[in-house]
């Protein structure tokens, strides 16, 4: 079952949480639950990259990005109620060349990187 979950998550209750339901499904089931874990386990190692590292510069080059209303709302809010917001987090690693696609690309296997482009793809137009 462990190497079902590369990347693992990094938090061992998580990890033991994911082989434990890995091993309750039905065989069939487990590779797809088993890659939705991997991408969310991936996603989360990124996060935790932005730990203690998001400043109040990050904050105000990211509000000049948002949209009118948005801008309004989380300035009003301020630095210390989003610093640990995921856009936000995002925004401070991308700055510092930690790119989001890069970091996955580089820890997902080549499978699940395809997989992960395919669900980044906007749905076709219904005709």
């Amino acid at each position: 079952m462990e190497k079902l979950l590369q990347p693992r998550h990094p938090l061992d209750k998580y990890h033991q949480s994911q082989l434990g339901f890995l091993a309750a499904l039905p065989p069939e089931q487990r590779a797809y639950h088993a890659r939705l874990f991997r991408l969310g386990n991936a996603g989360y190692r990124y996060q935790q990259q932005a730990d203690g590292e998001v400043t109040e510069d990050d904050f105000h080059h990211w509000l000049e990005g948002l949209p009118g209303k948005m801008r309004v709302t989380m300035a009003r809010d301020g630095f210390e109620a989003s610093k640990k917001s995921l856009p936000l987090r995002r925004h401070a690693l991308e700055r510092r060349d930690l790119g989001h696609d890069a970091f996955l690309q580089a820890i997902l296997s080549p499978e699940d990187w395809a997989y992960q482009q395919e669900l980044a793809q906007p749905p076709a137009p219904e005709q």
